[in-house]
């Protein structure tokens, strides 16, 4: 494709705009939001280290990938590999044609809406974000784009101005939910999103654990996925989030998450990236109050030639905030993995911890770790540790002396390395994790 101009993006952008605003009924504050956002992306600076300015506009002229078949109707048009990956992870075809992007709803689907209706009277709301701008926009203004700036660089600006799909949570002050929200079925309804806007708003001594999965759906033909979440934790809120990510190997992922965690509240985020496409490059951040806590665990599994560049930023803005960055990395092939974690102690008795450790399965696979601690004040406690290596012969031996056969020994050995982890993750998640694991470290991915 020729080359094309940041005019001619623009032009193409204001184009989806309108389709955008019409397709959803949006009210005209918000599409007026998308036009700022649009005039911003010409100045925005470009600071993406993989895919350089006119990638960006070749991806906003023609987002969609070669290879993919146009029509998809059946399970049996799916490519042979993909369709063989789905029946080796051992997927129901139910899940099959979720994942495939084939069913938007079934009727499961169907009875945890009506389940979610029930508890709305309660005070938890769970919707599609293009809903939730029509039927709650006092609340949805008051929070949307708090926590970025549409111009901070031409991905944000371009999120921003086309964003579509994702999921608005609210749940209001001191209800606690005593089941996880999974917004797989919610993330479908949404449409295949090629910028999904989630907003949590969780008031205070509220509680839930929040379980997206990004693994749907793997012919989702756009190239380049650019999802924003802002999470605003009142005081007291005791919150999880659990990510998983299975992309296919054609998608660059930009993951944007920004929160900020009121006095006294946990945030614990866990990120499952077992498929990160072909390249994820992420820096969220967190504000910590007074005694908050946030913990950020990251999984990471590097196939291929992938590209994964994980930051994290934490500023412990209120005495005793304190927060913990964690990851391993399981890093094969000729992948990248690079971890940046940066903690700013910025009040008194604030404490804060980053962890890197790493596997490499590869003499051609590389590994990177960057920690950085930064105090203003005298009486902060900052600490660091990072491990990277190979899996130590002697226990390759032992397991295999015990009836193993060498692939099954390095399985077993990349499981109990990647475990501890896992620990708040429900089961059903966990097993379809397993395997995947276990494929992957075994070449059948």
């Amino acid at each position: 494709m020729s080359e094309i101009t940041v005019q001619e993006a623009k032009e193409i952008t204001a184009a989806e705009i309108e389709n955008l605003a019409m397709r959803n009924r949006e009210p005209e504050w918000m599409t007026r939001i998308r036009y700022k956002a649009l005039e911003a992306f010409e100045r925005a600076p470009h600071r993406d280290p993989i895919i350089s300015e006119d990638e960006l506009l070749r991806f906003i002229a023609k987002p969609e990938i070669s290879g993919v078949p146009e029509n998809i109707e059946s399970l049996d048009d799916l490519p042979p590999e993909m369709k063989a990956l789905l029946d080796r992870l051992g997927i129901s075809e139910v899940e099959q044609k979720y994942i495939a992007g084939l069913a938007v709803q079934t009727d499961t689907g169907v009875i945890y809406n009506e389940f979610l209706k029930e508890w709305e009277k309660k005070g938890l709301i769970v919707l599609p974000t293009e809903e939730a701008v029509k039927k709650y926009p006092d609340i949805v203004k008051r929070h949307f784009l708090r926590l970025f700036e549409a111009g901070e660089n031409k991905l944000t600006a371009y999120h921003t101005a086309v964003w579509n799909g994702g999921i608005f949570l609210y749940v209001k002050e001191g209800l606690k939910v005593p089941f996880p929200l999974h917004l797989f079925f919610l993330i479908q309804e949404s449409a295949l999103a090629q910028a999904p806007h989630i907003i949590i708003i969780a008031e205070p001594n509220s509680e839930f654990h929040l379980i997206e999965g990004c693994t749907a759906p793997i012919l989702v033909r756009h190239s380049l996925h650019l999802d924003m979440t802002e999470a605003y934790l009142g005081e007291g809120v005791k919150a999880q989030l659990t990510v998983l990510q299975n992309w296919p190997e054609y998608v660059h992922t930009r993951p944007m998450t920004r929160a900020r965690i009121g006095k006294g509240a946990r945030f614990i985020n866990t990120t499952v990236g077992l498929g990160t496409g072909r390249s994820n490059i992420a820096n969220p951040r967190y504000w910590v109050d007074e005694n908050g806590y946030v913990e950020l665990n990251g999984i990471i599994l590097g196939q291929k030639d992938w590209y994964v560049d994980l930051g994290g930023e934490m500023y412990l803005q209120g005495r005793g905030a304190a927060g913990i960055n964690a990851s391993k990395a399981v890093i094969m092939d000729e992948s990248t993995v690079i971890t940046r974690g940066i903690i700013r102690a910025e009040a008194p008795k604030t404490k804060g911890h980053i962890s890197c450790d790493a596997l490499l399965m590869s003499d051609r696979a590389t590994m990177e770790t960057y920690p950085g601690l930064v105090s203003k004040v005298e009486d902060a406690e900052l600490s660091h540790e990072a491990a990277i290596g190979k899996i130590r012969e002697e226990e390759l031996f032992y397991l295999m002396s015990r009836g193993l056969s060498e692939e099954k020994a390095t399985q077993l050995i990349v499981k109990g390395f990647l475990e501890p982890m896992l620990k708040d993750i429900p089961m059903e998640f966990l097993v379809e994790i397993r395997k995947i694991i276990e494929l992957a470290v075994s070449g059948g991915m």
